[in-house]
C-alpha cells in the first residue's frame, strides 16, 4: 500500500511538473514580445459627438503606443480582439453609481490577423466583412480612427457625458499569451475619454 501511495503522489508530481514546463515553454515562444511593451498605453482623442434625434455618432483619433507589440503578436500566428465602447452617463459624480450611473452602452468588435502566404494583414468586422492590408502601417492607421461610431440614447438625453475609449480583449488570447499579458503589464487598453453630451 505505501508503495503505491508513492508511485501515485510521484505520478501526480510528475504531471503538475510537465504542465508548468507547457505552460512555460509556449510561454517563452512569445518572451521576445515582453521587450516591446515600453511606451504608453493606448489614448482616445479629439473626441467629436454628434447629436442626432435619439442617438449620438462618435468619431475619434487614437494614439496607439504598442504596435510594435501588437505587430509582433499578429506575425506569430495570433488573432487580436479590437474593442471600441462607448457609454452614455450621468454627468460626475454620479456616473459611478451602479445601476443609475450609466444609461446606454455599446462596443464594436474587429478581428485582426496576420496571413503570412500572402504577407497581408486583414481587418474583420462585426458581419465579416474583411478589409486586407499590404503594411503594417495602414492596419495602425485604420485602428487610430474610430469613425461614425453610433451609441444610442432614449428621448435624445438631454444630459449627461459620452465615453470612449479602446482595447485589446485580452480574455481572448491564448492562455500563454495572457499569462505573459499579466506578467509583463501589457495593459493593452486605453482609460476613458470623457466629453459632456451636446445640448
Amino acid at each position: 500500500m505505501r508503495l503505491s501511495s508513492a508511485l501515485g503522489l510521484s505520478v501526480g508530481r510528475s504531471r503538475q511538473r510537465l504542465l508548468v514546463v507547457i505552460l512555460l515553454g509556449l510561454g517563452g515562444i512569445f518572451c521576445a514580445t515582453g521587450a516591446a511593451v515600453a511606451g504608453p498605453a493606448f489614448h482616445v482623442e479629439r473626441v467629436r459627438v454628434i447629436p442626432h434625434a435619439n442617438a449620438v455618432e462618435i468619431d475619434a483619433s487614437v494614439q496607439l503606443g504598442k504596435e510594435a507589440l501588437l505587430q509582433q503578436v499578429l506575425d506569430q500566428g495570433q488573432t487580436l480582439t479590437w474593442v471600441v465602447e462607448a457609454e452614455w452617463r450621468e454627468p460626475e459624480p454620479f456616473s459611478f453609481i451602479p445601476g443609475i450611473g450609466v444609461h446606454a452602452r455599446r462596443e464594436q468588435r474587429w478581428h485582426i490577423r496576420y496571413y503570412p502566404l500572402t504577407n497581408q494583414y486583414a481587418i474583420e468586422d462585426q458581419q465579416g466583412v474583411l478589409t486586407l492590408y499590404a503594411q503594417w502601417s495602414e492596419v495602425v492607421t485604420a485602428l487610430s480612427r474610430v469613425r461614425n461610431f453610433v451609441l444610442p440614447l432614449a428621448h435624445g438625453a438631454a444630459r449627461g457625458e459620452v465615453a470612449l475609449r479602446v482595447y485589446v480583449d485580452s480574455q481572448a488570447l491564448p492562455l500563454p499569451l495572457r499569462l505573459r499579458s499579466l506578467l509583463d503589464h501589457w495593459k493593452l487598453e486605453s482609460p476613458w475619454t470623457v466629453v459632456p453630451l451636446p445640448r
